[in-house]
């Protein structure tokens, strides 16, 4: 008995190293094209409009899918094959991006963006719960790092792969579809996946859990309000400001985002001795002020280097929270999450709204003061305010 105990225990030990590698692979090349689609996606049509609302409209599209449909495909996931639904709503993301490079008009480009996001936003209401129910709770973190560290190097690699095609070309539909091929090809890897449930510390969640959930919703859903439309703000400020041309903004997009992520994945342990409320209060504050330093300084190094340490605070940080809010649910994972990111979307529209108009009718510098005021604030709230219900251990 003892005998197939332990060899049952070797066998599920094989699995779960099987289906986390699988996940990761599928990291890698799933995000291959991420910070190209978000770049190329954001100049394509601002040099059709040279408006920021149509930018914003473009990438409101998938946070109203996201507030409209999250719910419900959330609770199908919670109900329903998990890795099919996985599978299903990767390949027609996969579809739709491809069909970018299609669109003859930006109505159809939207049209286009809305069915890829509706596709998208099924992977991913059915993948938040798989890795909750499949990851042990104890390795998550860890999981966590090595994830962000594929995440980074598939976007960084991808990312100056098409950079160099769009450098030869100078055709974005090919870029397009491009990516919706090497996301397809993504799909590979989820048909390795198994559907297992690792044993967690509560059958449910408590009152603290509870409360704690509410507490970082809140949190996020300002912070979301806050950075609206912030990478989209960056990029185009160095491009129309600093006159950097689009391939050379988009290097200096992969090089931050890829190697803070990493940086931040290697070093995030050294900052366990740090309480969460301290990391946001830190992470915030730090944040609004290299906001600010952004439209201040000239020297494009120096641009750069406050870039880099803006995202490698924010991963930490993220990687932190991330691991806490994994380790408070225990039931109807999907629908939890969903609500957490239902209300985010929501803080993250209306700060779209805001933060365009404020772009588009006051100023460019003006729009990053804005953000750089509200993460004050929200840095203030959490410090000081002495209520249990906003008390983050």
């Amino acid at each position: 008995m003892y005998g197939q105990a332990m060899l049952f225990m070797k066998w599920g030990m094989n699995m779960e190293k099987k289906i986390y590698k699988s996940l990761l692979k599928h990291s890698f090349w799933g995000n291959f094209d991420s910070g190209v689609i978000f770049i190329f996606l954001s100049f394509y049509i601002w040099d059709k409009t040279e408006n920021m609302i149509t930018i914003a409209l473009a990438f409101a599209i998938p946070i109203i899918i996201n507030t409209v449909f999250d719910y419900y495909f959330s609770d199908l996931s919670d109900k329903k094959d998990r890795i099919k639904l996985i599978i299903i709503g990767n390949i027609g993301s996969a579809v739709f991006l491809s069909l970018y490079g299609l669109a003859g008009n930006i109505y159809l480009l939207y049209f286009f963006i809305f069915f890829k996001s509706l596709f998208a936003k099924l992977y991913q209401s059915s993948l938040a719960p798989y890795k909750r129910d499949t990851i042990n709770e104890k390795e998550y973190k860890g999981y966590i790092s090595k994830e962000n560290i594929k995440i980074s190097v598939g976007a960084s690699i991808g990312g100056f792969s098409l950079m160099y095609v769009y450098l030869y070309t100078k055709n974005i539909p090919l870029i397009f579809i491009i990516s919706g091929l090497i996301e397809l090809y993504s799909t590979i890897y989820l048909f390795k996946l198994q559907n297992i449930k690792q044993k967690k510390r509560k059958e449910r969640e408590d009152h603290t859990d509870l409360n704690w959930l509410k507490k970082i919703t809140l949190i996020y859903t300002i912070e979301g309000f806050a950075i609206a439309l912030i990478i989209n703000r960056m990029i185009i400020f160095l491009h129309d400001v600093h006159k950097i041309k689009i391939q050379d903004v988009g290097f200096i997009f992969f090089i931050v985002y890829g190697i803070s992520n990493i940086v931040a994945a290697r070093i995030y342990d050294k900052f366990k001795r740090i309480s969460l409320k301290n990391m946001f209060i830190i992470s915030f504050l730090f944040q609004a002020i290299l906001l600010i330093l952004f439209t201040k300084v000239y020297e494009l190094k120096v641009i750069v280097g406050i870039w880099f340490i803006f995202e490698l605070i924010s991963n930490i940080t993220d990687i932190y929270s991330r691991d806490k809010i994994n380790r408070s649910l225990f039931t109807s994972i999907g629908k939890r999450l969903s609500k957490f990111r239902i209300s985010i979307a929501l803080g993250s529209i209306l700060g779209q709204v805001v933060v365009s108009q404020i772009w588009d009718r006051i100023g460019v510098n003006e729009s990053f003061y804005f953000s750089s005021i509200v993460l004050i604030i929200l840095s203030i709230i959490i410090a000081f305010n002495k209520k249990r219900k906003l008390k983050i251990q």
